[in-house]
């Protein structure tokens, strides 16, 4: 094969990966009416519904949100677990069902203990860390 036939592929790629959205910003620039610059209400910071921010970004946030988007990480990437599992079952047959008995047991005591503990009861945690 020559150089050629190897690179090319690999330069319409980047031609297009660059020119794609360049392309997009040149036709939203001539294609939108530039009078909404001059609108203050648009151009104002508007975050959650609230026209006006209140505090600075400074302030510090209670340990229980970050202890709850810890637990639907976990809780969560365990999904990514089940898919190839299913995938499998379907050509492998019964073999796999004692596995994802052991690791959906395994994550209903994880998630027994969490409710145990009182994570997910929101009064107790803030209680707690507060």
């Amino acid at each position: 094969m020559q150089t050629f036939d190897l690179f090319f592929p690999i330069f319409v790629l980047v031609l297009l990966a660059v020119a794609v959205p360049f392309g997009m910003m040149f036709a939203n620039w001539v294609l939108s009416p530039q009078t909404g610059l001059k609108n203050k209400t648009k151009t104002d910071v508007y975050e959650c519904g609230l026209s006006k921010v209140i505090g600075n970004a400074s302030e510090r946030f209670p340990v229980k949100y970050y202890l709850v988007a810890m637990l639907f990480l976990v809780f969560d990437l365990e999904v990514a677990f089940l898919y190839p599992l299913a995938i499998e079952f379907l050509h492998s047959g019964w073999e796999l069902l004692a596995i994802l008995l052991i690791f959906l047991f395994i994550l209903e005591a994880g998630y027994l203990y969490i409710v145990r503990k009182g994570c997910l009861n929101w009064t107790k945690i803030s209680e707690k860390f507060e």
